[in-house]
C-alpha cells in the first residue's frame, strides 16, 4: 500500500517529543518510537552510514524523512541545546547527550584546549571542534558575525573588540571569520530541509563588486519569508537566471505553484525549465507569473523590500572586494536574515516559520556550534568510510 506523505512532518514530530514518553533510546544511534495511531506498535529509527532510517511504511516507500526520524532529531537537538546550559560543558557531538565529563587537555597552535568524554556513547572530543585554529573563542567569533550583519564595518568590529574585550585583531582576520563561518552556517541551514509555501518571489538587483557591476539574485518564499537562495553573477544569462532556482530546490523539498518575478523575459523559460510540469489546459504548466507593476494587487514587493534591506547593509561596506567574498557574505546575510533576525510581520524568524526549532539565547553562537559540529561529524564520517 502506497503511503501518502504527511503535508507537514515537523508538527506531529514536535508533538511526539513534547509527550516525553514516546521515544526510547537503545543506544546513541538506535531508537524506538511509539506509533501514534497504534500505540502498541513501535518503529525502529537508526542512524546508519548513509543517514537516518526508519522501519515505518512511509520511510520504506519514499526513502525520505518521516515523523519518527524528525522526532528523534528534534529530541537530540533539544538535548544538545540544553546540556551546555545545565552543566557548563558542551554536548556530545556524536549523540547530542549531556552526560559529559572533563577528560584532560590537548595542545594546539593557540595553546591548550579542554577535551571531554561522553559517558553515554564513549566518544572523546574537544569542545571547540571547528574553532581550534582561530585566535578567539567561539563566542567572540559569533559576536563578530552578529555585529557585522547588524551593520558594523570590519574596522568598527575590530575597534569594538579592542575596547570591550582587549583583543587586538586585524580587519582581515574578522573578514576571514565572517566569510568562513557564513558558508558553514548556510550549509547547515540548507541541510535542515525548510518547509515553505506554494508562492515564491524571485528578483535580481545590481551590486558593486570591486568597481564592477554584478547581479545579486534572491529567491524568497511568500508565506514564511524564508530566503531560499542567493546568487551573484556577472550577467543575466539563462544559466545565471536558473542558478538561484536550482539552489532554492536544494534548500527545501517543497515546490512552488506560483513563482512571481518582474518583467525580465528570461524568467519565463528559466522557471518553466526548473519547475514546469505536465498538466494544465495546454498539457504543460509553467508556474511563472510576471508582476511588473509595484502597484498591482499581486506584486513582487516583498522581495523588493528584502533588496532594500540588503542595499542598506552593502552601503556601509561601499562595495564587495571580490566575487568569492561577495558570495560568502551574501550567504552569511541569508543565514542572518533567516535564522537570527526576527521578522517584524511574523513575530519570529523566517526559519521558525519554516519549521526550524527556535534558537534560544545568542542565536549566532548556537548556529555556529551546530554548523561546525555538522562539518566535523561529516568529515569524520568521510574519513571512516575511506578507512
Amino acid at each position: 500500500m502506497i503511503q501518502t506523505p504527511w503535508p507537514d512532518q515537523r508538527t506531529p514530530a514536535l508533538a511526539i517529543v513534547a509527550r516525553g514518553d514516546q521515544i526510547t533510546t537503545l543506544d546513541p544511534t538506535h531508537y524506538e518510537v511509539r506509533s501514534q495511531s497504534r500505540p502498541n506498535n513501535t518503529y525502529t529509527v537508526q542512524f546508519l552510514d548513509n543517514g537516518w532510517s526508519c522501519s515505518c511504511a512511509h520511510h520504506a516507500t519514499t526513502r525520505g524523512p518521516c515523523i519518527h526520524v524528525f522526532a528523534v532529531r528534534f529530541q537530540n537537538d533539544l538535548r544538545a541545546t540544553l546540556a551546555p546550559k545545565a552543566t557548563g560543558k558542551p554536548a556530545c557531538d556524536r549523540c547530542g547527550g549531556g552526560n559529559v565529563v572533563a577528560d584532560g587537555k590537548r595542545p594546539n597552535k593557540t595553546g591548550t584546549i579542554p577535551t571531554y568524554l561522553c559517558r553515554t556513547c564513549g566518544k572523546r572530543f574537544t569542545g571547540n571542534d571547528g574553532f581550534q585554529k582561530r585566535r578567539a573563542d567561539p563566542e567572540k567569533i559569533a559576536l563578530a558575525l552578529d555585529l557585522y550583519f547588524r551593520g558594523l564595518s570590519f574596522r568598527k568590529v575590530v575597534d569594538h573588540f579592542r575596547q570591550v574585550h582587549s583583543l587586538r585583531l586585524s580587519p582581515m582576520t574578522v573578514y576571514r571569520w565572517v566569510t568562513h563561518y557564513s558558508r558553514l552556517a548556510a550549509e547547515w541551514m540548507d541541510a535542515q530541509t525548510a518547509r515553505v509555501g506554494s508562492t515564491w518571489h524571485v528578483d535580481e538587483t545590481v551590486v558593486n563588486v570591486d568597481g564592477e557591476h554584478r547581479y545579486l539574485w534572491n529567491v524568497m518564499d511568500r508565506d514564511t519569508r524564508f530566503l531560499l537562495a542567493t546568487h551573484i553573477s556577472q550577467n543575466r544569462s539563462m544559466d545565471n537566471t536558473r542558478a538561484p532556482l536550482r539552489m532554492a530546490k536544494r534548500a527545501t523539498p517543497d515546490r512552488p505553484k506560483e513563482v512571481r518575478t518582474d518583467g525580465m523575459m528570461a524568467y519565463h523559460d528559466a522557471i518553466g525549465k526548473e519547475f514546469g510540469h505536465i498538466g494544465g489546459p495546454t498539457g504543460w504548466a509553467n508556474p511563472h507569473k510576471r508582476v511588473p507593476s509595484i502597484r498591482a494587487k499581486e506584486s513582487n514587493n516583498r522581495i523588493e523590500r528584502l533588496h532594500g534591506s540588503e542595499k542598506e547593509r552593502i552601503k556601509v561596506m561601499r562595495a564587495f572586494d571580490n566575487e568569492r567574498g561577495a558570495s560568502a557574505l551574501a550567504e552569511g546575510w541569508r543565514a542572518h536574515y533567516n535564522l537570527v533576525r526576527t521578522h517584524q510581520a511574523l513575530g519570529a524568524t523566517p526559519a521558525e516559520a519554516a519549521g526550524f526549532l527556535p534558537l534560544d539565547g545568542f542565536r549566532w553562537l548556537e548556529v555556529l556550534e551546530r554548523a561546525v559540529t555538522r562539518k566535523v561529524t561529516t568529515q569524520e564520517g568521510a574519513t571512516e568510510s575511506r578507512d
